[in-house]
C-alpha cells in the first residue's frame, strides 16, 4: 500500500519536496500550471541543476498561459529562470496544446512532481513563494510507483507538439496502490465519475474543500440529495478568487445546497486554494481539479484516487482547524444580501460554464 504524507502548510510541502528532489537518483518529472521566481523556486532549481549535471534525467514543463499570466509582475524574471534551468541541461517544455481536438481553451494545470519510481507530490499548489500565505492541500505519496508519473508527463507533452502521441490509456492509470484520475479535453471526465462516485458512497459524511465551488447540475443534484437523506455535507470554498465573477456566482448554489441541508463555508482567509474530497469510508479524491466547468471537462487535470481513513481524518482535522476562518453560510444569509448583488449573482451564475 502506498504511503500518504498531508501537508497542510504549503511551505512544510516545498522543504520536504526540496528534500526528496536532493536524494533523486534517476529521474524528476514535473508538471505544474506556473513555476514563479522566488525563495522556494530558486531552491528547486538549485536542486535541479545539481541533479541534471550529474547525468539525471530532469524535466519541467509548465502552462504557457499560467507562467505568464499567475503573477504577470514577475513575467520577465519567470523567462529567466526557465532559460537558466535549459542551459543548465534541464528539460524545460511550455504548454501549448497543439494536438487534434484540443485548442487554446485547454490549458494543461496538473501540478505534480514525480521522483524516480518511488515518490510523487500532488495537490493544490504551483511553485510560488504566495502560496505560503494561501490555505492548500498537498501530500507525498511514497511507495512502488513504477514510471507512471512519467509517462504522463510525456502523454501530457505530447498534446503539446503536433503528431507526437504517447500510447497511455488515462482511465487505468495506477500509481502503486492508487488510481490517478484524469481530464483530458474532448475524451476523459474521469474526474468528475470519481467525484460522483466519492459522494453517492457516503453514508454519514461528505467533505469538499475547494477553489470554486461551481458545481454542474448533477454535482449538484448528488449533494443535495445525500444532505437530504442525513448524510453531513460540508463544503468550504474561498470566500474571494481571483475572479471576482466567480465569487458572485457561486451564492446560486451555496444558497441550493443549504436549503437542502448542507453545511457550507465560506474561507474568509487570505486564500482557500485546496482541491480535496473525501467521504466517511475514507475515500480520497485529491489533485488540482477546481469544483466548476473547466476543471471537470475544458482543462487537463489530475487528482489521485485513494482509500486512506488516516488521510481523511487527517485532511477532516484541518477542515475543522479552519472554520474559525469560515463565514458560515444559510439560506437566510444569502437571502438578505441586496437586491444587486443577488441579480448579479444569478447574471454570473449563467455564465459559470465560461468562467
Amino acid at each position: 500500500m502506498n504511503q500518504h504524507t498531508f501537508f497542510p502548510q504549503v511551505q512544510n510541502y516545498y522543504a520536504d519536496l526540496v528534500k526528496q528532489l536532493a536524494d533523486a537518483q534517476e529521474k524528476i518529472s514535473m508538471t505544474y500550471l506556473a513555476f514563479e521566481d522566488g525563495e522556494w523556486a530558486r531552491r528547486i532549481i538549485n536542486v535541479l541543476r545539481e541533479k541534471a549535471a550529474a547525468g539525471l534525467r530532469v524535466q519541467l514543463m509548465v502552462d504557457e498561459f499560467g507562467q505568464q499570466l499567475d503573477e504577470p509582475r514577475r513575467l520577465l524574471r519567470n523567462h529567466e529562470i526557465l532559460e537558466s534551468l535549459r542551459a543548465a541541461g534541464v528539460s524545460v517544455e511550455s504548454f501549448h496544446p497543439s494536438a487534434p481536438k484540443v485548442s487554446i481553451r485547454n490549458r494543461m494545470h496538473c501540478k505534480f512532481t514525480a521522483i524516480d519510481k518511488h515518490t510523487a507530490f500532488m495537490g493544490g499548489s504551483n511553485i510560488a513563494d504566495y502560496y505560503t500565505t494561501w490555505s492548500d492541500t498537498n501530500i507525498r505519496v511514497d511507495g512502488e510507483l513504477g514510471n507512471t508519473f512519467h509517462r504522463l508527463f510525456d502523454f501530457l507533452r505530447g498534446f503539446s507538439r503536433d503528431n507526437e502521441c504517447v500510447a497511455l490509456d488515462p482511465s487505468d492509470l495506477w500509481a502503486g496502490s492508487d488510481q490517478l484520475r484524469m481530464t483530458i479535453p474532448n475524451q476523459h471526465e474521469d474526474i468528475r465519475t470519481a467525484l460522483l462516485d466519492l459522494i453517492r458512497a457516503a453514508d454519514a459524511s461528505i467533505h469538499l474543500r475547494t477553489w470554486y465551488f461551481l458545481p454542474d447540475a448533477e454535482i449538484m443534484d448528488a449533494l443535495c440529495a445525500q444532505a437530504r437523506n442525513g448524510v453531513q455535507v460540508n463544503v468550504m470554498f474561498s470566500h474571494q478568487t481571483r475572479v471576482r465573477l466567480v465569487d458572485f456566482a457561486n451564492y446560486i448554489p451555496v444558497t441550493q445546497l443549504a436549503r437542502a441541508g448542507g453545511n457550507v463555508y465560506r474561507y474568509a482567509g487570505k486564500y482557500l486554494h485546496s482541491k480535496t474530497a473525501w467521504n466517511n469510508k475514507g475515500d480520497v479524491l485529491l489533485g488540482s481539479a477546481n469544483l466548476d466547468a473547466h476543471s471537470m471537462r475544458i482543462n487537463f487535470e489530475s487528482c489521485l484516487q485513494m482509500n486512506d481513513p488516516s488521510l481523511a481524518w487527517d485532511l477532516r482535522r484541518a477542515f475543522v482547524n479552519d472554520l474559525h476562518t469560515c463565514l458560515p453560510q444559510t439560506s437566510e444569509s444569502c437571502e438578505r444580501r441586496s437586491l444587486t448583488d443577488r441579480v448579479l449573482s444569478h447574471a454570473c451564475n449563467l455564465a459559470a460554464p465560461w468562467l
